[in-house]
């Protein structure tokens, strides 16, 4: 593929991401803030792939767009959220959530100015080609799907399915605490 063609690919994939966000957070209906989170994973892990990290986009669809996003949507669903509905969707204090999300875009924006070994404002070529200038090719992290299996299931198969209980004994308690009581006569 050309240059061109990937970075329309990539501008196109995180304008919807931050469009998905965006709608994400300000629809009143649960289930469909869930359907734009969910569009907004696949947006990101398509980023995923446009970078080279299959695995990452792999993980990013399996864990948060099968996983976590559904056990929201369970938690959602289990909720009494007739109420939540009549209310105001913003209280009084999205001012200052709307300032918090300016102020990191600015610290986002600024940050591609500054090289991140010394602090020093980095030169424009390395601004414009997106390469820093201590970057090399030796200092490259090398790793494969490979050796994450065999990490994952050599040394760290026990933290792994410990982790996999913690979360099962979560999706338990949230139903358990969810369920209606009913009293007897």
């Amino acid at each position: 593929m050309t240059l061109l063609s990937i970075q329309t690919i990539f501008y196109y994939l995180a304008a919807a991401s931050v469009a998905s966000a965006l709608l994400g957070v300000t629809r009143k209906n649960p289930v469909h803030s869930m359907l734009w989170v969910l569009a907004l994973f696949l947006h990101v892990a398509g980023i995923f792939l446009l970078l080279g990290a299959e695995f990452l986009a792999a993980v990013q669809v399996i864990v948060y767009a099968g996983a976590i996003l559904i056990f929201y949507l369970f938690v959602v669903m289990l909720l009494d959220l007739s109420g939540e509905l009549t209310r105001p969707r913003f209280g009084r204090h999205w001012p200052f959530a709307a300032l918090a999300g300016l102020s990191f875009v600015a610290l986002a924006w600024f940050s591609r100015f500054v090289d991140s070994v010394d602090g020093r404002l980095a030169s424009t070529e390395a601004v414009a080609t997106g390469i820093p200038e201590s970057s090399t090719d030796a200092g490259a992290l090398q790793g494969s799907v490979a050796e994450i299996g065999k990490a994952l299931f050599g040394p760290f198969a026990l933290p792994f399915e410990m982790a996999s209980l913690v979360l099962l004994a979560a999706i338990v308690g949230a139903v358990v605490l969810a369920r209606k009581r009913i009293v007897g006569p």
